[in-house]
C-alpha cells in the first residue's frame, strides 16, 4: 500500500489528472467517479486510493463510488491486512460510496462444485481459472452497469447518482452499501 500510494502516487500524479481531465472535458454533465480496484494488493489499494484522494480534492463536486475487492481470509500475499486497513480508512475518508465485494462470496458464486474430480491437465485447470475470472468480472460489471442504468435509459425510475447518496447513506462516514 505506501509503495503505491507514496511512491507510484505523486510519481505518476500529473499524468493521471491530465488524462482524467481530458475525459472530463469530453463530457457533457459528470456526475460520478467509478473507481474499480482490489485493497488487497498494492497497487490497488496504494495507488487507487491516492487517485481517490486526488479525485477528491481536485473534483470535491462530483461523486466518488467505489466498487472495492476485498481479500479472502486465506490470501497469500502476507500484507493484504494492512494494505485493507490502510485503504478503508482511505475508503471512509475520500469516498461518497463504496460497494465492497467479497473475493470469497465472488469466487464461491463463480467456481463450479468441486466433487470428486478426475486428473485434469494444466492446460485445462488454466482454462477453468480463465472461465472463472471472467465470471468474476461480469458480476461486478453488471453492479454498477446496474446501478448507471436508471440515467441511462429513460423511464419512470429515473435518478441520479446524488439521489443514491441522499437516500441510502445516513452519515457521510457511513457510505459502505451492500449489493443485492
Amino acid at each position: 500500500w505506501a509503495h503505491g500510494f507514496t511512491f507510484y502516487g505523486p510519481k505518476y500524479r500529473d499524468s493521471i489528472l491530465d488524462s482524467i481531465h481530458r475525459e472530463l472535458e469530453a463530457c457533457d454533465s459528470p456526475q460520478s467517479f467509478l473507481l474499480f480496484h482490489s485493497v488487497g494488493g498494492g497497487t490497488g489499494s496504494g495507488l487507487g486510493t491516492y487517485i481517490l484522494s486526488q479525485l477528491a480534492d481536485n473534483f470535491p463536486k462530483i461523486f466518488r463510488f467505489t466498487a472495492s475487492v476485498f481479500p479472502s481470509k486465506e490470501d497469500v500475499v502476507v500484507t493484504s491486512p494492512y494494505n485493507c486497513t490502510f485503504a478503508a480508512n482511505q475508503l471512509i475518508n475520500h469516498a461518497d460510496c463504496v460497494f465492497p465485494i467479497d473475493n470469497d462470496s465472488l469466487l464461491t458464486l463463480c467456481h463450479p462444485k468441486k466433487g470428486l474430480k478426475k486428473e485434469e491437465s494444466e492446460e485445462s485447470e488454466k482454462a477453468e481459472r480463465k472461465q472463472v475470472f471472467a465470471k468474476m468480472n461480469s458480476i461486478v460489471g453488471h453492479l454498477l452497469s446496474n446501478l448507471t442504468c436508471s440515467m441511462r435509459y429513460e423511464g419512470k425510475l429515473n435518478i441520479d447518482l446524488n439521489e443514491i447518496t441522499m437516500n441510502m447513506v445516513p452519515f457521510p462516514r457511513l457510505h459502505f452499501l451492500m449489493a443485492s
